[in-house]
């Protein structure tokens, strides 16, 4: 299990813009012309994995069906979620359905699972008015956040 997270870090920090999609390719020049170390920085890695250990007995991980996952637990006020599902609801870029194998998400039935849940949430979601519509409909509150994309663009999510 080790050896695959260590994997997964290295190529996220090496892969152009982080992306680990089939196709995906190494950076070339990096930021500001510094190549990998624009990406790989040891002590900061380890500084952050560190942090996140003293929270191991807190965060659980899984691999699976969200859905499910999100079912079993929905009712239990202590879990919050974090629900990152791949960019792809509305009529914008829809950048998930490139980058992900797996990106096929009903949006209105996780908007509609997630008002059930007793406990709290954040999910991340592009800028779209299909996705807006789902807030508004679900009474869900949206914070937009200003972005960098991988050519340094700040755009809103």
């Amino acid at each position: 299990m080790a050896d695959h997270a260590f994997r997964t870090i290295l190529k996220n920090r090496t892969f152009r813009g982080g992306i680990l999609a089939k196709g995906a390719s190494l950076m070339r020049d990096g930021e500001n012309g510094r190549g990998v170390k624009s990406r790989w920085y040891p002590d900061t890695l380890g500084s952050r994995i560190r942090r996140l250990a003293q929270f191991r007995n807190a965060i659980n991980f899984s691999s699976g069906d969200g859905f499910e996952l999100i079912r079993s637990y929905c009712n239990n006020p202590g879990v919050t979620f974090f629900i990152d599902p791949p960019y792809t609801a509305g009529t914008g870029k829809r950048a998930g359905m490139r980058l992900y194998r797996h990106c096929r998400v009903d949006h209105e039935e996780l908007f509609g699972l997630m008002a059930t849940s007793a406990g709290n949430f954040l999910m991340t979601y592009d800028d779209d008015s299909f996705v807006a519509e789902l807030a508004h409909r679900f009474r869900f509150q949206i914070q937009r956040v200003p972005m960098k994309n991988t050519h340094h663009k700040k755009s809103m999510s």
